[in-house]
């Protein structure tokens, strides 16, 4: 229990009676006695108290009156802007750490197509015509020098007489396996044989057509003119080859009886427009590939 004035037995702990109010220290256990007037009372200002505390709550206490509670210390006007300072420069560098990271991730996530046009551009904010020249006055011409563009290599006049050759040469092998096919019929001997063979010599025309359409001419002097040329004797034998396989396969199912005359007949008409288309052909090929050492050739060298 304490005074129910001063609410605690006096500013000293061993005084045996309140300084406020006088009362006597109890015994253990028991309530305070009736206060024993030493000297004139002391006015008490009363003030209003927490009871669950046992603070004032407002208006200053009485003097000689000692709470219990101590007010804060008054923090110096440095440390309050240390206080204010320190959070605020945790904030601004958390701010540029996050500016640096978002500028890398947007750095290495450009198209690299894009940088590598700006880099070749040449063009910098510094270097910029908008930058350099003053308001009202032209921007001078901004020109980058454009690569020497490449030329192709030059075609090779020798190398396309030289592809035309070969045909040529394989134009003249199957001309030799037409003549011992045609032979082999009229001697009536192997003649199923003789007939593939024909087959075969129509199906090499076909394909050396073919290659002549294909190549290249454009370096050979009157290149196309040649094209045209052997592809008419080409055609005109091929005609002549498909006459020969039906004047095989008449003679074959007549038992050598003489059939299929008619076919012989269109066939050599064929092999003569074959033999002229020829001449006319090696009266221009002669002189165009003599430069190139490929040899003379005839009609019948075709």
């Amino acid at each position: 229990m304490t005074c129910p004035v001063c609410w605690f037995p006096g500013n000293d702990p061993a005084a045996e009676r309140c300084a406020q109010c006088g009362w006597v220290l109890p015994v253990a256990g028991q309530q305070y006695a009736q206060p024993v007037p030493v000297s004139p009372p002391i006015s008490v200002n009363p003030i209003s108290v927490n009871p669950v505390s046992g603070y004032p709550v407002s208006g200053p206490p009485p003097v000689g009156y000692h709470t219990g509670y101590y007010p804060p210390v008054p923090v110096p006007a440095r440390s309050r802007g240390l206080r204010v300072v320190l959070p605020l420069t945790v904030i601004v560098v958390v701010l540029v750490i996050a500016s640096t990271v978002i500028a890398v991730v947007r750095l290495t996530g450009r198209d690299t197509g894009t940088v590598a046009g700006s880099a070749a551009a040449g063009v910098t904010a510094l270097d910029s015509p908008s930058a350099a020249t003053p308001a009202g006055s032209a921007a001078p011409a901004v020109t980058s020098a454009a690569p020497a563009a490449t030329s192709a290599p030059a075609a090779d006049p020798r190398a396309q007489a030289a592809a035309v050759d070969a045909v040529l040469d394989a134009s003249i092998a199957s001309r030799k396996k037409l003549n011992d096919a045609i032979k082999l019929v009229g001697d009536c001997t192997l003649i199923e044989k003789a007939i593939g063979d024909l087959r075969t010599v129509g199906t090499e025309r076909e394909s050396q057509m073919a290659s002549v359409s294909r190549f290249d001419l454009s370096a050979l002097p009157r290149g196309e003119e040649l094209r045209s040329l052997l592809n008419e004797a080409l055609s005109y034998s091929l005609a002549a080859d498909r006459s020969f396989v039906l004047w095989a396969q008449a003679v074959q199912g007549s038992g050598c009886g003489g059939g299929g005359s008619g076919h012989y007949d269109e066939a050599q008409a064929q092999s003569r427009n074959a033999s002229a288309a020829k001449e006319r052909f090696v009266a221009v090929w002669n002189p165009v590939v003599a430069p190139y050492g490929l040899r003379y050739r005839s009609s019948n060298d075709i």
